[in-house]
């Protein structure tokens, strides 16, 4: 994760490892444009926001039995 000003952005990798699914999964949503981010050379970069939305939207609901996070 790094923050550009105030805005913490994501990469790929860090959003499937966070979320429990493949890296093919999150390139689907980013593709479909079910999930938003910004493409900078070979590499997507995904907004805090964008992941907000992507959850407001109902795409992906958390697993069955597993409690949310709190976020820090």
């Amino acid at each position: 994760m790094i923050e550009i000003g105030s805005v913490k952005v994501f990469t790929i990798e860090e959003i499937a490892k966070k979320f429990g699914v493949s890296i093919a999964t999150i390139r689907r949503y980013l593709k479909a444009q079910k999930l938003s981010g910004q493409k900078v050379g070979t590499r997507w970069h995904i907004s805090e926001h964008a992941i907000d939305e992507f959850f407001l939207k109902g795409y992906i609901k958390p697993a069955k039995g597993k409690k949310a996070r709190a976020k820090k």
